[in-house]
């Protein structure tokens, strides 16, 4: 089952979910992806791949703020493909052994490790049970999503509400102390700010920072239905 803790820190709320099947996750992705397309909510994707929650995932072209959703940053990987290749990147998703891999790398290298599923964003949180040093408190106090993986495969995925007055937002480093509480041992931070949302059994159950609501994605973190074949 996907436990939800909330949690709240001195400036922040948010929510966990757990997973403890990672081949349950899988990257959904508009249906077409580049400049001229035009993303789709995470509903639509956890409807899309008859799932049964959902995060966003990687970051996209977003001119002012109000980009249509629909070309990606980065790279994007789905069922083992590269479906998009916008360039060397931060890459974050989960090899066919159901590993979650995140780091620096191209397409192709993404792809010659064996990644099934994957987007781009960043910066990258904890590898192998290290915390990565070089971010302190960058990016300010903001609503935030992240993933990780602890060493029997259980899946994290975080998200922090923020720019509310209930809820300013949290750092990087809240993020990963998090994240490392539950036993993280690789981890990295996805498209966070209005994009942040988590949608779970058929509702939005975090605070959406746009006013406009959830907002269309190129990309998402998609669980599966405990019984859903991974293949199909």
């Amino acid at each position: 089952h996907d436990a939800l803790p909330i949690f709240s820190g001195s400036t922040y709320k948010g929510k966990l979910m757990i997973v403890r099947d990672p081949s349950r996750i899988v990257l959904s992705t508009a249906n077409s992806l580049g400049a001229n397309s035009i993303g789709i909510q995470i509903s639509e994707m956890v409807e899309k791949e008859n799932g049964i929650a959902g995060i966003n995932g990687g970051g996209f072209a977003d001119a002012n703020g109000v980009g249509n959703g629909g070309q990606p940053l980065g790279i994007v990987i789905k069922n083992g493909e590269l479906v998009y290749n916008g360039g060397s990147s931060v890459v974050v998703g989960f090899d066919k052994e159901n590993k979650l891999v995140v780091g620096q790398m191209t397409g192709e290298e993404a792809i010659q490790k064996n990644i099934r599923d994957a987007c781009s964003f960043g910066p990258v949180f904890i590898v192998n049970g290290k915390r990565s040093e070089t971010i302190g408190t960058g990016g300010g106090v903001n609503p935030r999503t992240c993933i990780g993986q602890t060493a029997d495969g259980t899946v994290l995925l975080l998200t922090i509400d923020g720019r509310q007055a209930s809820s300013l937002g949290a750092t990087f480093e809240d993020c990963i102390n998090i994240l490392e509480e539950y036993g993280a041992i690789n981890a990295a931070n996805l498209d966070g700010g209005s994009s942040t949302v988590m949608y779970y059994n058929g509702e939005v159950i975090n605070v959406c920072a746009s006013v406009y609501g959830p907002r269309k994605l190129p990309t998402g973190f998609v669980v599966l239905k405990e019984n859903a074949d991974i293949n199909s």
